[in-house]
């Protein structure tokens, strides 16, 4: 089973289980009529199960709860549809290795068909680094951290639009931080 299949399987399960906890818990503290006086409560009215106000509170935090999960959890996110059902195999899989402050690219630019699932695998020999492409706006595409090696740093992803992006560390790295910049370092043509 894919590893992304698994999270949503645990995610609606949890939040089958809050859900079932937040009825239960109305259900149990609900007001119910009938029952007999209590002679130790005379003159005054008792109270049986919740309030209007904390009933109010329960259907809001229910709300809450609810829609925060959607919102934030759920497979409408972009990242979480990519990788709940990307059926596609990685057409193009480029190796990038950061050592000494410095990445080193198979070439320059980087030459990927937009539409194409492109699979980068960043291997740092010494540092953690980030790799992050960029348009030329400054606008994030996507990153991710790259840890020293023996780990496998890889993420794949589908360019969309044509044109050149910079591609600079996102995690600081030490004194020479600021130098890992390389503008024009991919180009995406077609479209």
């Amino acid at each position: 089973m894919a590893p992304q299949v698994f999270i949503e399987i645990v995610y609606f399960v949890m939040i089958s289980i809050v859900i079932g906890f937040i009825i239960a818990f109305y259900i149990i503290t609900r007001k119910r009529g009938g029952g007999r006086p209590n002679p130790a409560n005379e003159g005054h009215a008792e109270k049986k199960g919740m309030e209007k106000g904390e009933k109010r509170w329960l259907i809001f935090l229910f709300i809450i709860v609810v829609v925060g999960n959607i919102l934030m959890l759920s497979p409408i996110l972009p990242s979480s549809q990519y990788a709940l059902w990307l059926k596609e195999e990685p057409k193009i899989t480029i190796t990038i290795e950061v050592r000494n402050y410095e990445f080193v690219f198979p070439e320059k630019p980087i030459t990927i068909p937009a539409g194409v699932p492109v699979e980068f695998i960043v291997i740092s020999q010494d540092l953690v680094y980030g790799f992050g492409v960029f348009k030329k706006d400054g606008l994030m595409v996507f990153q991710m951290q790259v840890v020293p090696n023996p780990y496998v740093n890889r993420i794949v992803w589908i360019f969309d639009e044509p044109g050149y992006y910079d591609v600079r560390s996102t995690e600081y790295s030490g004194p020479k931080h600021p130098y890992l910049y390389f503008p024009d370092a991919i180009r995406v043509v077609g479209g």
